[in-house]
């Protein structure tokens, strides 16, 4: 049986468009919420304490969520095991994850490192982060740490975007 390969859903601008590019059968998992704004996803990935007044909107994509829920907490369905990878964002746990349940490739979608204008692939016209005004070399060095945190780190491949520097693209393997 060949590998099945699991797509990482950011919140970024690109996200629409890289989602019509994804195999067939792929598996879908969600960072926070983002995604299930455009799909249906099989997995929910999120390091946000769901009781947070900013967390609302993951909070309500994961109460009714029928799919696996992958996360630091409690409500985990998945028991993380020592050495997990987070890199301080929910992005890069859900890449570890993708990684360690061998998923092959591991595609990186809607992963726009928060450069341009438009932030999010959905509306969220009142909202602010500092990681809006990081610059692209600090996203690309944070996520470089994958190659040395991630098993079997040469799955990752980006749909588009600035990771496509990091990791190559997954067009140009297909």
């Amino acid at each position: 049986m060949s590998p099945r390969p699991a797509a990482i859903l950011g919140g970024g601008p690109s996200l629409p468009e890289d989602l019509r590019q994804l195999p067939e059968k792929c598996v879908l998992i969600s960072v926070n919420d983002h995604a299930f704004h455009h799909c249906q996803p099989d997995v929910l990935v999120y390091q946000d304490e769901l009781n947070r007044k900013y967390a609302a909107t993951v909070r309500a994509a994961a109460e009714n969520f029928k799919g696996l829920i992958v996360c630091p907490f409690e409500e985990s369905h998945v028991a993380l095991p020592r050495g997990w990878w987070d890199g301080n964002f929910s992005s890069a746990l859900a890449t570890w994850f993708a990684c360690w349940m061998d998923y092959e490739p591991v595609i990186l979608c809607g992963m726009d490192c928060y450069q341009g204008e438009v932030k999010y692939c959905h509306p969220r016209p009142d909202f602010d982060h500092v990681i809006f005004r990081v610059p692209v070399e600090k996203h690309i060095e944070k996520w470089s740490e994958a190659f040395a945190k991630c098993p079997h780190p040469e799955r990752i491949r980006a749909m588009s975007g600035p990771l496509v520097e990091l990791f190559g693209s997954y067009k140009e393997i297909n």
